[in-house]
């Protein structure tokens, strides 16, 4: 499943922040240089959705704030929506 997500990297806090453009906009802490932004996005939605990181690939975006991840796990939109409004 692809879910395309908005990221407001350098944020004091991690965490949900609403939708934004009608992407789920994601608040990391980890500042954008030398993929720490990727992987700490990575990291979050293994740890959220209880899935290995090993399914969870960034397809496209990998210097942008908008993104696109490949979940590789049978989950629907409004689950991971559900689950990141808990976040």
């Amino acid at each position: 499943m692809k879910i395309k997500i908005y990221i407001q990297p350098s944020a004091k806090k991690a965490g949900y922040a609403g939708l934004y453009n009608d992407m789920p906009k994601i608040k990391i802490t980890a500042p954008p240089v030398d993929g720490a932004a990727n992987s700490e996005i990575i990291k979050i939605f293994s740890k959220l959705l209880n899935i290995p990181k090993a399914n969870i690939e960034i397809v496209s975006g990998l210097s942008s704030r908008n993104k696109t991840l490949e979940i590789n796990e049978n989950i629907t939109y409004e689950e991971i929506i559900k689950k990141l409004e808990s976040f």
